[in-house]
């Protein structure tokens, strides 16, 4: 049965938009894409099944705006960062904002590894410009020296965002490994050390080349 609030719902689109796509992304991080269905989505939301239909289409088009808004959320989160494309990279800054934002949307990973186990490899729509932002803005810092000229800048930015991306998620299991010895400061610390450290041109990396 409906509850009282749905019909205002019905005629706030983007009240029915939020709500509904609210419940679609805990859904498929708790049971992935396939165990999800359009009729599980309609009665966690309180929004009816034909109005889900009317604006998001098939159950494809719904989980493409529920990964479209993951991804818009980094953009959103830190406006500076996604318009700054052809700025010089600073990578303490930058890394620090990608721990800040994973830890803030933990059920990302759940999603990823959902795709994952289903088989689901597409890049998610609007993930191309945050990496492309990224890439352009290692390219500036290349052009004015700050960068090693040999390093790919596509394959450094998976770095990067790996880096952070691999502890954030396993956290827990590190942290009972090793009795809490690592905590997010000094794995960001170390890890911009390293990075810095091998990107950086010094006279000692040219010689030896």
């Amino acid at each position: 049965m409906m509850t009282q609030w749905a019909p205002h719902r019905g005629r706030d689109s983007e009240g029915t938009r939020a709500a509904v796509i609210d419940s679609a992304e805990k859904l498929f991080a708790e049971r992935g894409f396939a165990a999800t269905s359009m009729r599980d989505i309609s009665a966690a939301a309180g929004i009816s099944h034909p109005l889900i239909h009317h604006h998001f289409g098939s159950k494809e088009d719904l989980y493409l705006a529920v990964k479209r808004r993951v991804v818009e959320a980094y953009a959103l989160r830190f406006p500076e960062a996604a318009r700054a494309s052809n700025r010089p990279l600073s990578i303490r800054v930058e890394m620090r904002r990608i721990m800040t934002f994973l830890r803030e949307n933990k059920q990302v990973f759940r999603l990823c590894a959902w795709a994952r186990l289903e088989g689901d490899i597409r890049a998610w729509p609007g993930e191309p410009d945050i990496l492309d932002t990224l890439r352009a803005r290692i390219e500036a810092s290349q052009r004015r020296g700050r960068i090693r000229a040999d390093m790919d800048p596509t394959t450094l930015s998976i770095m990067i965002f790996g880096l952070i991306y691999f502890w954030v998620e396993n956290q827990d299991h590190f942290a009972q490994r090793f009795s809490g010895r690592i905590d997010d400061e000094s794995f960001l610390q170390h890890a911009i050390g390293v990075i810095k450290q091998g990107v950086t041109p010094t006279s000692a990396q040219n010689d030896s080349e």
